[in-house]
């Protein structure tokens, strides 16, 4: 009877459980990070746990209520989209700033997606075929509107990329000794769209890798849904969530070999969850086919779904033996996840050497200096960005993550063995994301966290319609507080420095633009072709050595920034960029804000500026 009552109630002791364990981290944090961003996980985390206790007795009534509504008011509501839809284009067209977005195109965004929201609340006969692609489209708006803001290309690791994928193009070949020489796919992919439309780097990896993430992931996430809850308002919400998650735009924006793997991983856990059922034969061998490619991409993503595997053989395993289920087939056999780990090892070991970077992570235990290297400086400025503002960058992803555990205690409480499998994985990937900070280790956290948001935007669907459903069920008024959350939650998503490159209006001091204006372009290469030797500047224009037949063109001048002092290091001629005296710059692996005007103190130690064009200035130093 004990055993029975434990199984029953197993969604119930996890939820205190998580209560005990957020006090903890909240003290934990407390009294190491000591950062209130930080404390506010735990917090987050205590709430929805005790809202869970408080709802669970409701929940499947709430989930089973019939839709209300009709056909009319769907396409008014759908008129509406593609009216605010024309009106966001129209605010990017006439904004006052050429690199910036104007704060209308934000809030229209939200509104978009509050709308969204709403058409999925309501009845009709073909709504997926209505709604996926709106929710595409609201994808395609976020992350293309920053790629054509720019004339180059965004974010730091792209430059590189496209230098690999230039050589491919130039040579007919994969060049060696890289990391990625034995793992090119990604690079395959772009350069094959460049081929076929003649496009540059930029645009033929937003046609190729980022449509295809727009695309897929909320595909993949309605799919994925349907098979474990058969309900379309579940797997188009979680869509929804997913499409304008930080973490996602960041990745559709700077598209990365991680990016295009993370579609790869996607799709075998459509073939998984849902296609298996169906066509267990087929599923297989095109699951074997999306690993391999998984291997030949990337190494984070590969390691990711090696966890996601053995996760999820383990968590049915778990379940049977907790539930104590009759046996029926799992998603994933031990022999696939064996397999899979054996080639992802044995390609590391024998063909790209990535076995070296695997053991030196091991041997220094994982250590936070291997990924980053910070003077103390650097690493104390976070602590200086106002408390509001840290909050507001982490607020969207913060909600995303703990709300999205009374979804996880959803899944346990249904006893059903695929869902609870699916949900421990999200929690895992979560957990890896989150425990560096505790720690002080280093799993490259933010990967994890891109990697999580795949997988719990389906739980974070399920709370949503739980604790909207509460409102809802007592007034319309409901409805409309349901799609207004909906719409905060996607407004603070889209304006984190994540997501957002280029209008930091509540984040001016804690984000980092990474673009080049057409004038700095100009200016680099024109200073580029008056040098005769090396040029310092700050760390983010050293990505131009990666286009640039000599690699030494940039030398990044992080100490001289920092101290203010330029002579002394014995720099010849210095670059500066006029958006670096009022707005924080990368420095080293993390981020400062100069204390003092560039310009003003090198014509004070003696450089003669010999260009100037606006947005930047070469200095050279006056030997006489």
């Amino acid at each position: 009877m004990s055993q029975k009552l434990f199984r029953e109630n197993l969604d119930k002791t996890l939820a205190w459980l998580g209560i005990i364990a957020s006090i903890v981290l909240v003290g934990v944090i407390a009294f190491t990070v000591g950062r209130l961003v930080f404390i506010l996980v735990g917090v987050l985390t205590l709430l929805s746990c005790l809202l869970w206790l408080g709802i669970r007795e409701h929940a499947g009534s709430v989930l089973d209520a019939r839709e209300t509504g009709n056909n009319r008011l769907f396409t008014a509501l759908l008129v509406l989209f593609l009216a605010l839809y024309t009106l966001s284009i129209i605010a990017l067209h006439l904004r006052a700033s050429l690199y910036e977005r104007p704060p209308g195109y934000f809030i229209l965004t939200a509104l978009m997606a509050g709308v969204v929201a709403l058409e999925i609340l309501l009845p009709h006969h073909r709504k997926a075929a209505w709604i996926l692609p709106q929710i595409v489209l609201l994808g395609v708006s976020v992350a293309w509107s920053q790629i054509l803001l720019y004339p180059g290309i965004l974010g730091s690791d792209p430059w590189w990329h496209n230098m690999f994928a230039s050589y491919i193009l130039d040579f007919h070949a994969i060049p060696g000794d890289y990391w990625y020489t034995y793992m090119p796919l990604f690079h395959l992919e772009v350069a094959g769209t460049t081929l076929l439309t003649g496009l540059d780097y930029r645009l033929a990896a937003m046609l190729s890798v980022s449509l295809a993430q727009l695309v897929v992931f909320p595909l993949a996430a309605y799919l994925i849904a349907k098979a474990l809850f058969g309900d379309e308002r579940i797997g188009l919400l979680a869509g929804l969530v997913l499409i304008t998650a930080n973490q996602q735009i960041g990745m559709s924006t700077a598209s990365i070999p991680n990016a295009f793997a993370a579609i790869f991983m996607v799709l075998v856990l459509v073939l998984l969850f849902k296609v298996k059922c169906t066509n267990p034969t087929r599923a297989r061998y095109l699951t074997y086919f999306f690993l391999a490619a998984i291997i030949l991409t990337h190494t984070v993503t590969a390691a990711c779904m090696a966890v996601v595997l053995f996760l999820t053989w383990g968590a049915c395993r778990l379940y049977d033996l907790v539930q104590d289920a009759a046996r029926r087939a799992y998603p994933v056999t031990l022999g696939m996840a064996s397999v899979f780990l054996a080639a992802v090892l044995g390609w590391w070991y024998f063909v790209s050497g990535h076995i070296a970077v695997l053991f030196d992570l091991i041997r220094q235990g994982f250590t936070r200096d291997y990924f980053v290297s910070n003077p103390a400086v650097v690493d104390a400025y976070p602590r200086l960005v106002p408390v509001s503002e840290q909050v507001f960058n982490n607020i969207g992803m913060f909600l995303f993550f703990t709300l999205s555990l009374i979804g996880i205690l959803y899944l346990v409480a249904r006893r059903e063995r695929n869902g609870f499998a699916f949900a421990a994985v999200g929690l895992v990937l979560l957990a890896l994301g989150f425990f560096p900070l505790v720690t002080g280790l280093s799993f490259i956290e933010h990967r994890w966290w891109y990697f999580a948001q795949i997988l719990l935007c389906i739980p974070l669907a399920v709370s949503l319609l739980l604790v909207g459903g509460l409102s809802r069920a007592r007034t319309r008024v409901g409805v409309v507080v349901f799609a207004a959350g909906i719409s905060l939650l996607v407004f603070a998503m889209i304006l984190s420095p994540a997501a957002n490159n280029d209008t930091h209006i509540f984040s001016e001091n804690s984000a980092v633009r990474t673009g080049f204006t057409a004038s700095e372009m100009r200016a680099i290469g024109t200073v580029d072709a008056v040098r005769t030797g090396p040029v310092w500047a700050d760390r983010y224009v050293q990505v131009l050595n990666y286009v640039n037949f000599n690699p030494g063109f940039i030398l990044p001048g992080d100490d001289m920034l920092i101290e203010g002092t330029y002579r002394s290091y014995g720099a010849d001629a210095v670059l500066t960029r006029e958006c670096i005296r009022d707005r924080p710059i990368f420095c080293y692996d993390g981020m400062f804000r100069l204390a003092h005007d560039p310009e003003r103190t090198l014509d004070g130690e003696g450089y003669d500026r010999v260009y100037a064009s606006g947005s930047a200035s070469l200095f050279v130093l006056d030997e006489s």
